[in-house]
């Protein structure tokens, strides 16, 4: 079976190498990244009602545990969902490089469930390395 992020496996899964995460002891736990993707699909709500409102109403999916459930989300806004997913994840570092690239994935999340639309425009990548001298982190 092809890899499709249909499953809640599959999120995390490639949640965790972008993340460069793959290797256990994971530094994010299932229970972290769970948390992460339920959030990203609060936000996927709060600027797309209309990905969940013809099937769910008002509610909005919620996983507590890695397995092949589904999460019905269309196939063009899935990466949204993972990379969602990943800035609430780094957001929990509490580091200021990891900050700046949470803020970089949540901005690209932005701009693919809303096509852009805005007075921003696509959020300009945040480059690795640690900030200071010669090297900002924007």
């Amino acid at each position: 079976m092809p890899f499709d992020l249909s499953t809640v496996q599959d999120y995390i899964t490639d949640a965790r190498t972008l993340l460069l995460d793959k290797i256990y002891p994971y530094r994010y736990g299932d229970d972290s990244l769970l948390v992460a993707l339920n959030i990203a699909l609060l936000d996927a709500r709060r600027m797309r009602a209309d990905l969940f409102v013809y099937k769910y109403g008002n509610r909005v999916p919620a996983y507590d545990a890695v397995t092949g459930e589904k999460v019905p989300i269309e196939p063009q806004f899935r990466k949204a969902i993972v990379y969602g997913l990943i800035a609430h994840a780094m957001f929990r570092d509490g580091d200021d490089v990891q900050d700046a690239r949470a803020n970089s994935f949540l901005g690209v999340m932005e701009y693919i469930l809303t096509g852009g639309v805005g007075p921003k425009g696509p959020p300009a990548p945040v480059r690795g390395g640690t900030p200071g001298p010669g090297n900002p982190a924007t």
